[in-house]
């Protein structure tokens, strides 16, 4: 198992690693190191996990906190839903889409829920690219997860592509509300991923959580930024007017931006009241590989009150998780 190097954003902290943990934040970027194993590659079979690696971020304190996000990239059923453009996840189409698959993909994403907090259930979960709550419901129907005790908050959002954001979290939090924030880009037909929020009440503290997908770089990085540019204007509008100031927040997601961009450090983070820090910001590798280059379109952020550790919860791990058996490398290297 391999977990990336980092520093915590206090400048007198610094977590070692074991030498596998080290020699793969420093060979990551080398050509043969491989990429996350995905399902499909166009009509192309690889029968592995996601093309997004999955982000994580610890926080201890009164009660320990394992949070996590992940793409799980086209968790689709094999049922046809005529209200959703589902047409390349079915039996009859090209990907021959069919239970085995299904059943395959299931177990695939099962490996890694039960590898990434080492073999102990992550406390609240960020997802995206799921087609409904049934799929959510089969993936928490596989042995790692026998007796959960999730709740799953979720609705079918406008996505044309019929793929949404979840959370889900366990008994040690009570739901105090929820929301699912719509994003209507002005002079945009195909409508876009909601985000999902969640007030969660652990003991007497509060947690906002709220889990993203923002619009793709499909068309060209610079001709879709303002896309992203609005979602992130819509999220810090709403941060500002509903969560008070020493809130605790935990903002994940799959941003289709890097921490660098626009609309990640010059829109979200400047978000009036709260002062907000992305856990990614600093870190080597990434999440996702475009192109033979590591980035992190998946993130974790939060308030700046669980970053010291004299507050009664603060974040003492962060980064994306990877083992080997879940990368991909062409045959001939």
């Amino acid at each position: 198992m391999y977990k990336y190097l980092f520093f915590f954003l206090i400048p007198f902290f610094f977590i070692s690693q074991n030498k596998n943990q080290l020699s793969f934040s420093f060979e990551c970027d080398n050509v043969d190191f491989g990429k996350p194993n995905r399902t499909f590659g166009g009509s192309n079979w690889y029968a592995g996990f996601s093309d997004h690696l999955p982000v994580y971020c610890k926080i201890e304190g009164k009660v320990e906190i394992f949070s996590m996000f992940y793409n799980v990239e086209n968790l689709f059923d094999t049922i046809d839903d005529p209200n959703k453009n589902d047409s390349a996840f079915l039996p009859n189409s090209e990907k021959k889409w069919n239970t085995n698959k299904y059943l395959n993909k299931l177990g695939q994403l099962e490996r890694v829920f039960a590898a990434i907090n080492s073999k102990e259930k992550p406390n609240i979960i960020g997802l995206c690219e799921v087609e409904n709550k049934l799929v959510i419901e089969d993936l928490l129907k596989q042995p790692f997860f026998d007796d959960h005790t999730y709740q799953i908050l979720h609705q079918e959002s406008p996505d044309s592509r019929g793929i949404d954001c979840a959370i889900l979290f366990d008994e040690k939090f009570k739901l105090i509300k929820s929301d699912f924030i719509n994003v209507k880009i002005p002079g945009v037909d195909r409508p876009t991923r909601d985000i999902v929020y969640a007030q969660l009440q652990i003991n007497n503290d509060i947690f906002n959580v709220f889990v993203n997908h923002w619009s793709s770089r499909w068309g060209g990085t610079d001709e879709t930024a303002y896309k992203r540019i609005y979602t992130a204007n819509v999220l810090r509008e709403y941060i500002e007017k509903n969560i008070d100031k020493g809130d605790k927040l935990l903002i994940m997601g799959d941003f289709n931006d890097y921490p660098s961009n626009n609309s990640i450090k010059n829109k979200l983070l400047k978000t009036n009241n709260i002062d907000l820090i992305n856990l990614m910001s600093n870190l080597n590798c990434g999440s996702y590989k475009y192109k033979g280059e590591w980035g992190w379109l998946d993130q974790i952020i939060v308030s700046s009150n669980l970053i010291k550790n004299n507050n009664q919860f603060y974040v003492v791990d962060y980064g994306a998780f990877v083992d080997e058996w879940m990368l991909y490398r062409p045959k001939n290297k």
